[in-house]
Formats: structure tokens, C-alpha cells, sequence
């Protein structure tokens, strides 16, 4: 029998593997690339007959009914981007609706948990800037009950809303054409784009939205579902905005009338214009949770989550 050391096969199977490689890529790009932009038209084409017809009188609705008009709002979003993910899932997939990232399994654990995970992110992220002599707490002014749960309602649709836009149907069409790293990685970027108007050139904003991109998205891959992220995600909010009355994402929107503490010092570390969001502080804070979700969430995946999904977490 011949030796076969050394043999080589022809140029061409080389050229026939790289033309398939390439072939693959391009069909994984383009399934990636229609289906999101589908999902998304989708979203904003249902969303369109609730916004357009009262589009004059917002102005006067904002300015007698400001609260209302913002859980009005945050809650037709979350609903109607639920009822987009449920069309592509259920007539482009053919999977339930629960694989969005809902598995009832352990929504509860997941919940609680990233309450206490959301306020360690905040909390650590104020101690420092309270060390470095950066944070003054104001005399007590008092709460609005009445305030608070308007802006906490509307806070939690707002807070589903975001996490199903990037992190169930888009970032599973990502994974599975690809792996998870390229789908934290991707929905990161889009996350950041969501909040772009109130950048304002800044760079250290856009790098801290992308690590709570990135720190979301870990906490998704980990648990298999949405529950941490929207959690941890409605936390921080709740507790920045309506709480503190700190800005939010360069926004004072969902500041509740009162404030808490003021941030006085270098904008390098409290986040100048942007808020708390912008500043090194949470750079720190931020990059530190991701890797710590990542090294130690390690309870069972919610296999409802994932195991209806091509090439699932």
C-alpha cells in the first residue's frame, strides 16, 4: 500500500471549501440581517396606530398628564414588542412564544436575584464616588408614594421593552447563526445605538452603555432567559431616576421631583451632563459585574428557554 505522508489534495478542494465558508457566512449575515429588520418593522408598524392618531395633542397631554403619558407610552411599546416577537416566533420560527426568553422555571430566583445584583451595581458604584468625596446627600424632602409607583410601573414596561428589542428574538437569531459572544457582542452595539441621542460626542458614555450591554447580555446567556437582565436593568433605573433623582442615560425624564444626592467633581468620574451613566465610576462598576455574573452565575439554564432554539444558549 502506498505512503501517504506528505500528500496534499489539489488547489482546487481548498478553493471548493473556502467558496462553501464563504457561502455559509453570507447566509448566516443575511438570515441575521432580514430577520431582525423584520422583527423591528414589525414592532414599529404595530406601534404606529397608537402614537400617530393623538401625535398633535402630546404636547398638552405631557404637560397636564406627564406620568400618565409615560406608562401610556412604555406600556404599548413592551406589549406591542412582545406581539412582534410572538409573529416571528411563532410563524417565521415555529417555536412558542416562551423561547423568547419567559421559561417559567426559575423566573422567580432569577428576579430576586437581580434586584440584589441591580443594587450592588448602583451602590458600588455611588460608594466610590462617595469615598472620593464626589457625592453630597441632600436633606430629606419627602416622597411622593403616588409619584414613585407611576414612574415604577411605567419603569418596568420600559425596562421589557428595551431588553426584548436587543436580547430575545434579535440576540437569538444572532446566536444561533453564530455563537453567544457574537450575539452580546452585537446587541451591546445596537443597546448603545438605542440611547445615542443623548451621547452628545461623549466617549466614555458610549463605552459604559455598551459594557451594560455587555453585562445584560452575560446575564441572559447565563440563565437562558430574560428574567436577570429585566430585573437587574429595572433596578438600576428605578433606583437612579425615580429614587435618587439622579439623570438617567443623559435624561432627566424619569427624575420624580426630588433628589437625593448631588455629584460634584470631575467629570471623568461623576459623568458630567450624561449623569452617574457617563462617568469612570461606573466603567468600573459596570466591567466588574459583567465578569462577575459571568464567573459566578452558574445555576442550570431554563431549558424551555433555549432548547426550542437552532443552535440555543
Amino acid at each position: 500500500m502506498p505512503c501517504l505522508t506528505g500528500f496534499a489534495p489539489p488547489s482546487g478542494v481548498y478553493v471548493a471549501i473556502e467558496m462553501k465558508h464563504e457561502s455559509s457566512l453570507l447566509s448566516a449575515t443575511w438570515t441575521i440581517i432580514w430577520k431582525s429588520l423584520l422583527f423591528l418593522v414589525l414592532w414599529g408598524v404595530l406601534l404606529a396606530p397608537f402614537v400617530i392618531p393623538i401625535q398633535a395633542r402630546i404636547p398638552q397631554f405631557h404637560k397636564d398628564y406627564p406620568l400618565q403619558l409615560q406608562l401610556y407610552f412604555d406600556a404599548v411599546s413592551a406589549v406591542l414588542v412582545l406581539a412582534a416577537g410572538w409573529i416571528m416566533v411563532r410563524f417565521i420560527d415555529r417555536r412558542p412564544f416562551i423561547t423568547l426568553g419567559f421559561g417559567p422555571e426559575h423566573w422567580v430566583r432569577d428576579v430576586l436575584a437581580g434586584a440584589v445584583l441591580g443594587t450592588l451595581w448602583l451602590g458600588i458604584s455611588v460608594l466610590a464616588l462617595w469615598i472620593m468625596g464626589f457625592v453630597s446627600v441632600l436633606p430629606w424632602a419627602g416622597i411622593s408614594l403616588s409619584v414613585l409607583c407611576w414612574s415604577g410601573a411605567a419603569l418596568v414596561f420600559n425596562t421589557v421593552t428595551q431588553e426584548v428589542l436587543v436580547r430575545s428574538y434579535i440576540y437569538q437569531t444572532i446566536q444561533s447563526k453564530a455563537n453567544f459572544v457574537w450575539a452580546i457582542v452585537i446587541t451591546s452595539v445596537i443597546f448603545m445605538l438605542f440611547h445615542a441621542g443623548a451621547l452628545k460626542g461623549a466617549i466614555l458614555p458610549v463605552l459604559n452603555l455598551f459594557l451594560a450591554g455587555v453585562l445584560f447580555g452575560v446575564a441572559r446567556h447565563r440563565t437562558g432567559n430574560l428574567w436577570l437582565p429585566i430585573a437587574i436593568h429595572f433596578v438600576w433605573n428605578f433606583l437612579l431616576g425615580p429614587v435618587l433623582g439622579l439623570t438617567v442615560s443623559g435624561q432627566d425624564d424619569l427624575n420624580s421631583g426630588w433628589r437625593m444626592l448631588v455629584l460634584k467633581g470631575p467629570d471623568l468620574w461623576t459623568g458630567g451632563s450624561f449623569g452617574l451613566e457617563g462617568g469612570l465610576a461606573v466603567t468600573i462598576a459596570t466591567a466588574l459585574g459583567a465578569a462577575a455574573i459571568f464567573h459566578f452565575v452558574r445555576w442550570d439554564k431554563t431549558e424551555t428557554a433555549s432548547a426550542a432554539v437552532p443552535g440555543g444558549d
